[in-house]
């Protein structure tokens, strides 16, 4: 059997062969475009995170216990 070099990992293959056993890429153009596009369409979409005004929460908490203790002492 005849081998080649991947173009794209350069381990020995079969001469024949579509795909590499070893990098996984695809070497027929059309197989790879395919490929290509199935993983844009895979892709996750982008995430957006964004921060909680956790400082008005614990100021929030904080004066509520101020009034308890006032509303509690009688002030």
């Amino acid at each position: 059997m005849e081998t080649k070099k991947c173009p794209y990992c350069s381990e020995e293959i079969l001469k024949e062969a579509m795909k590499c056993k070893y990098c996984g890429e695809f070497l027929d153009d059309n197989l790879s475009n395919e490929r290509k596009t199935e993983r844009e369409s895979e892709k996750p979409k982008e995430i957006v995170v964004t921060k909680k005004n956790s400082g008005l929460v614990t100021f929030l908490i904080i004066l509520a216990i101020i009034a308890l203790i006032g509303i509690i002492t009688g002030l």
